[in-house]
């Protein structure tokens, strides 16, 4: 029983900190955006503008996930 709980922790863990990651590297990415445009600094990083379209929806399903697990170990514990 002890494995099957330090899994779903190990996986709950890993899309918490996957969820984080995913929203800080969005905020990082909008922010050089909006410095770039308010500095009209010409050279930008051409994939920058994919970073928050791709990774805030892998962020939100993360949550979802985390969301998923939580419940399922409440419902378990009960």
């Amino acid at each position: 029983m002890s494995n099957k709980n330090t899994d779903t922790s190990r996986l709950e863990s890993f899309l918490a900190f996957g969820f984080i990651a995913s929203v800080a590297a969005s905020v990082i990415a909008v922010l050089v955006i909006l410095l770039s445009a308010f500095t009209e600094y010409k050279f930008m990083p051409e994939g920058l503008g994919l970073v928050p379209m791709l990774a805030l929806p892998f962020g939100m399903v993360c949550l979802i996930g985390v969301l998923i697990l939580s419940a399922r170990r409440k419902k378990n514990s009960k």
